[in-house]
């Protein structure tokens, strides 16, 4: 693990229960891209906790990007930008989830909002072994609230692993902005970010000629897995041992502080956003609202703790009672809902 990179950012006006860090190394803060980690509460418990979903997943969202409203307002553009020039850009399924649209909104007033669906053409639940090759496809966009011949600051929240998505979204929207001689100024990320695909976003945005780009990444700077999609803070690459049986183990770039907070809560080699869109209980896709799958979420990733806890040596005696007490906690989840004959509109 990589704690030595990270330095906390002293901020004009401090916020309660929110501590920033920036990464302060090449190539992860330079003159394109500057990289902050976010400490806070919520975003610990989401990424430790996978049976926090639904309504509780939501609230926990939106208390997390309230408290960034400041921070992100001090460190970009947006503070100094008329509004008519802020793009939200929604990828959707997942990245509506985590309400920085909502926050923001509240803070400035009306924003732009403009949106996206990119999607692998084949199902790719845990495996993008193949991510550079693997088809992607956009079913759906909506840009027709991008303003004309203007400089931009496009605000993009998601879960970026691979990156892949990102890169085929930004160049979809990029081909809206060349119609209407429009320039993307600055790029504002936001959520679960690997340090792979962060860098892989990073070589995108500057081959489209992007201004700056200013990450937000919850917790840490996370660890990508063999199978390019699990996040991890640390720990056994379950990935690896389930296909090949070999061991490994994966460290992320974190602040010391919040690697203190995250090893009493964590499981460790379990993917941080989980299958983000299913932890959901709405789920726009363009044409409709759907639900997030919550069930099969909770069942997968009890399964996951299970396997991760059978790797020979993956966990020391205290990390398996974390993992017991969070399958505990799975567990007391799905008999909930299950309860209620899987009614969404509970949870």
């Amino acid at each position: 693990m990589d704690t030595e990179s990270v330095e906390r950012v002293s901020l004009s006006q401090s916020v309660n229960d929110l501590i920033l860090y920036r990464i302060k190394e090449a190539p992860y803060f330079d003159d394109l891209l500057e990289t902050y980690i976010v400490d806070t509460p919520e975003a610990r418990e989401i990424a430790a906790y996978q049976h926090i979903v639904g309504s509780q997943l939501e609230s926990k969202c939106l208390n997390c990007a309230r408290k960034m409203i400041k921070p992100i307002l001090e460190l970009t553009s947006i503070s100094k930008a008329n509004a008519s020039r802020i793009v939200h850009l929604h990828v959707l399924r997942a990245a509506p989830g985590y309400h920085l649209h909502s926050a923001l909104e509240e803070s400035l007033g009306e924003i732009r909002h403009a949106f996206v669906r990119p999607r692998y053409v084949k199902v790719s639940y845990r495996d993008h072994l193949g991510a550079e090759s693997m088809i992607l496809r956009v079913d759906y966009k909506d840009f027709s609230s991008v303003p004309v011949r203007e400089e931009i600051i496009v605000v993009k929240p998601d879960t970026e692993a691979t990156g892949r998505t990102a890169e085929v979204s930004l160049k979809s929207f990029f081909e809206k902005c060349e119609e209407i001689d429009s320039r993307i100024k600055e790029l504002i990320l936001y959520g679960f970010i690997s340090a792979k695909g962060l860098l892989k976003i990073k070589e995108t945005a500057s081959s489209l000629g992007v201004g700056k780009i200013i990450a937000f990444a919850f917790v840490d700077l996370t660890a990508l897995a063999y199978n390019n999609y699990d996040m991890v803070l640390y720990g056994i690459d379950e990935s690896l041992w389930k296909e090949k049986k070999q061991l490994s183990r994966l460290g992320s770039i974190v602040a010391k502080e919040t690697l203190r907070s995250m090893v009493s809560m964590y499981v460790p080699g379990l993917d941080q956003p989980g299958d983000f869109s299913e932890r959901q209980k709405r789920l726009w896709n363009g044409e409709k609202w759907t639900y997030g799958d919550i069930l099969g979420h909770l069942r997968k990733t009890a399964d996951i703790i299970k396997s991760i806890k059978a790797i020979p040596g993956a966990l020391e005696p205290w990390q398996e009672k974390i993992a017991n007490k969070q399958l505990e906690m799975l567990y007391m989840k799905i008999r909930e809902l299950s309860s209620k004959g899987g009614s969404y509109d509970t949870i």
